[in-house]
């Protein structure tokens, strides 16, 4: 047994095989193909799942992924890239694959494109829009010192609470623009007439929270006002379409009830003779079967 022992720890399977790789290096590279072929796969099933399992399959992704490239830099330390040897440590690479995790799931929520309903897919929105951002926010603080120092003062938790307030009304904004409201006209104009004030929300917040911090000779008082003027008059025009389409409706008009017949009185039942109701005539009929008809003389004489 020592000697079967001793002689698979001086065999080199690369040299046997002849591709200039050690047999620590040929398992590094097994293992490498093998978890990137599987998340080449996993992103394969999330390109054709349905519902929120694409979510499921881009983190299995990202995930082999990172284990694809720890276990190539373990493996082939010297021929990682210089640039690429810091994120090939174990901590950091995990709180990369953390970070990149939530952003593609992020990025399908808001899609939501498999979701119908327009108030569900802005619950989906809403969702993906809070994951992205924790994502930002955490990605801030692990990786600081490759953040550029002109973008980390708005990586801060306050300006992206902030820039996710914003989103999140531009999505309700349009989720309230295409919404059906039971295919009435003026019901989809008078839920229209929201549309407005909350896109001069965002413009008032936007210009108060980040356009004054980005450009500070930026006239942020008129923008709000002609903010509001346009919000005023677009609300006012939904508001008279949804009056018009109210009044130009189509009015059904609802039928008059028929009182019922019972089925016996108006199939079995065989109709009252009265007075005035004249009785059947019997008539004659000759051999190519036509009525025969008397005389009109011989019908006087019948009658007297």
């Amino acid at each position: 047994m020592s000697v079967f022992a001793s002689w698979t720890a001086d065999f080199d399977l690369g040299e046997f095989v002849g591709i200039g790789l050690s047999t620590n290096q040929i398992g590094y590279l097994a293992g490498a193909l093998f978890l990137g072929l599987f998340g080449l796969s996993a992103l394969r099933r999330a390109k054709g799942a349905v519902g929120v399992w694409p979510v499921v399959w881009v983190a299995v992704a990202i995930a082999l992924f990172a284990g694809t490239l720890l276990v190539a830099a373990r493996g082939f330390p010297d021929d990682i890239p210089d640039w690429l040897k810091p994120w090939a440590e174990t901590d950091r690479l995990i709180r990369a694959a953390a970070v990149a995790v939530l952003l593609g799931c992020a990025t399908i929520l808001v899609s939501a494109y498999w979701v119908r309903s327009p108030m569900v897919r802005l619950a989906y929105r809403l969702f993906g829009t809070v994951m992205a951002a924790v994502a930002v926010w955490l990605g801030s603080g692990w990786f600081a010192d490759q953040v550029p120092y002109q973008v980390r003062e708005w990586t801060g938790q306050a300006e992206i609470m902030r820039a996710v307030v914003l989103l999140g009304s531009v999505f309700l904004a349009a989720a309230l623009w295409v919404r059906d409201c039971g295919g009435t006209p003026y019901a989809r104009w008078l839920n229209r007439a929201l549309v407005p004030p909350a896109i001069a929300m965002i413009v008032i917040l936007g210009t108060r929270w980040f356009g004054t911090r980005a450009w500070p000779e930026l006239p942020a008082s008129e923008i709000q006002f002609v903010a509001v003027v346009i919000a005023t008059i677009a609300t006012g025009t939904c508001l008279l379409i949804a009056g018009g389409a109210y009044l130009i409706r189509e009015r059904t008009v609802a039928p008059k009830p028929v009182k019922a017949i019972p089925l016996a009185a108006a199939v079995g039942s065989p109709r009252p003779v009265t007075a005035d109701r004249a009785l059947p005539v019997a008539l004659m009929l000759d051999e190519h079967g036509r009525p025969v008809l008397p005389a009109p003389g011989e019908k006087g004489r019948r009658a007297n």
